[in-house]
């Protein structure tokens, strides 16, 4: 595909809105959140003395073992 002479006359003027609308409001509250578990991570590692990639290992092992059981208590039922 080329560009010809005349793509910016033809060419809308801003994005689209729904790119609108995730580049606004998606984006920045992703990025809000991401930063604030770092911020909490960060906080409980110094709180309990640990190193935040033990806390993370921990707390996916945690979840891994609340999936497994309730998977095993959905197998039992059926």
């Amino acid at each position: 595909m080329t560009v010809g002479r005349d793509y910016m006359l033809k060419k809308t003027t801003g994005p689209s809105a729904p790119k609108y609308v995730f580049d606004t409001k998606v984006v920045p509250g992703l990025v809000n959140l991401a930063g604030g578990v770092e911020v909490a991570l960060d906080r409980a590692a110094v709180r309990l003395g640990q190193r935040p990639a033990v806390l993370v290992a921990g707390a996916g092992g945690a979840v891994t073992l609340l999936l497994a059981g309730l998977w095993r208590l959905g197998l039992r039922r059926s």
